[in-house]
């Protein structure tokens, strides 16, 4: 009997074996596709745009020659030469990458020292030549474009890594089907604990980097395992939070970025064709914002739009949405409101913000006041673009009849 058991265990343990080493192997290929985007394909994504931004602070000190852009200028650049020194340490980078980093890191000096030339002739001199420009666009894109390449590379080698892991969880459900015709009453219930245990983890895996692949960041995996399923599913649910926040929110003022703005917007407008309820889209802008940033500089402009952040999305209720629509414009979405509720909103803010001193500094606070201009649906527009452009028109109205007023696109 022990026997006869032993010989009928012998083929179920040696197949439990190889599906242990598939096991293995699939958490092997999810670990390295979520280790070399976390370690390598945010980091590269990341100096990416920093590399496109650097032009900010040039473009800023040829119009105006203040020393402070050109020290932001070099913090930005200094920020830059660390993200590349700390991605050619990165483990999960492989050695024949490192020297495409290397080139885009040295391309990147020579963009960086045509950038003090530049300023240094504008500084002597007054004016730059066109020719110098041109370089500097073209170097800026020389360097961006190896990191896009390997950007894409890397991409391709994860989606690699996850089309290895989803062949080999095929081969485990094979075995698993063995396994169940062999042991019959043994194999029953082995095969229902490693079911509970491998395959519904990994069909949660799949789906999640499927819904992911195809741009879903809303998608989280669900799971309890305490194993390294549960670690890995951790780690994406990490990856997709911080992912989700990059491409939905502004980082400066935690607000919708623009393209989420956007996006809630249309679902808005088609809520509310089938309730049949109005709502107000909103469009705000801060009265002579750049004489705070010539003046305070960016930093203080910064912490203002900040301050100020927080203070709309203290004014509007939960159901309301509240973006930052462009340097220093934002948008509301006035849900189930009436124009004249819109109305009250919009000056109640106005009001708060002309009465508010906004602290630069431990001694030291400014005052602003905004702009605003708003349109109804469905009596101004039936369409996002429209409604847009209504605000907009409105809002320019605003500015143009004084500034610090609210105008409704109907008043128009």
């Amino acid at each position: 009997m022990i026997l006869s058991t032993g010989l009928m265990l012998l083929p179920l343990l040696l197949l439990g074996a190889g599906g242990y080493a598939l096991y293995l192997q699939t958490i092997s290929s999810f670990e390295t596709a979520m280790q070399r985007s976390m370690q390598v394909v945010l980091p590269v994504s990341e100096l990416q745009r920093q590399i496109l931004e650097i032009d900010r602070p040039l473009d800023q000190y040829l119009y105006n020659t203040r020393e402070q852009e050109r020290e932001a200028f070099f913090r930005h650049a200094q920020a830059i030469d660390r993200q590349f020194v700390e991605l050619l340490d990165k483990s999960a980078l492989r050695d024949d990458y490192r020297p495409e980093i290397a080139r885009s890191s040295q391309s990147w000096q020579q963009l960086r020292n045509l950038a003090d030339r530049i300023m240094q002739r504008h500084a002597e001199a007054g004016d730059v030549s066109q020719e110098m420009l041109v370089r500097f666009e073209n170097l800026q894109r020389d360097t961006t474009g190896i990191l896009d390449m390997l950007y894409q590379t890397f991409e391709l080698e994860i989606e690699q890594e996850l089309d290895r892991a989803l062949r080999d969880q095929k081969q485990i459900q094979l075995l698993l089907l063995v396994i169940f015709v062999t042991g019959l009453g043994v194999a029953i219930l082995i095969g229902n604990r490693i079911a509970r245990q491998v395959l519904q983890p990994l069909a949660k895996l799949r789906e999640g980097t499927e819904r992911f692949g195809h741009g879903d960041l809303t998608y989280r995996i669900e799971l309890d395992n305490q194993d390294e399923f549960g670690k890995l599913a951790k780690t994406f649910n990490e990856m997709a939070d911080e992912l989700e926040f990059l491409a939905s929110y502004d980082s400066l003022t935690g607000l919708l970025n623009k393209r989420e703005f956007g996006l809630r917007l249309q679902d808005e407008v088609r809520r509310a064709k089938r309730s049949r309820h109005p709502f107000v889209l909103l469009l705000m802008d801060l009265d002579y914002f750049k004489q705070v940033n010539d003046t305070y500089g960016h930093p203080a402009g910064d912490h203002t739009l900040r301050v100020l952040a927080s203070l709309l999305k203290k004014q509007v209720r939960e159901s309301d949405y509240v973006g930052r629509y462009g340097g220093e414009e934002f948008g509301m979405i006035l849900t189930d409101t009436s124009e004249q509720d819109a109305l009250d909103t919009a000056e109640r803010i106005r009001q708060l913000v002309e009465e508010k001193a906004f602290a630069i500094s431990d001694n030291a606070a400014i005052n602003i006041t905004v702009s605003a201009g708003l349109a109804s649906y469905p009596d101004d527009a039936t369409n996002a673009e429209m409604l847009i452009a209504c605000a907009d028109e409105a809002l320019y109205k605003a500015k143009d009849t004084g500034r610090n007023r609210v105008i409704a696109f109907s008043d128009i």
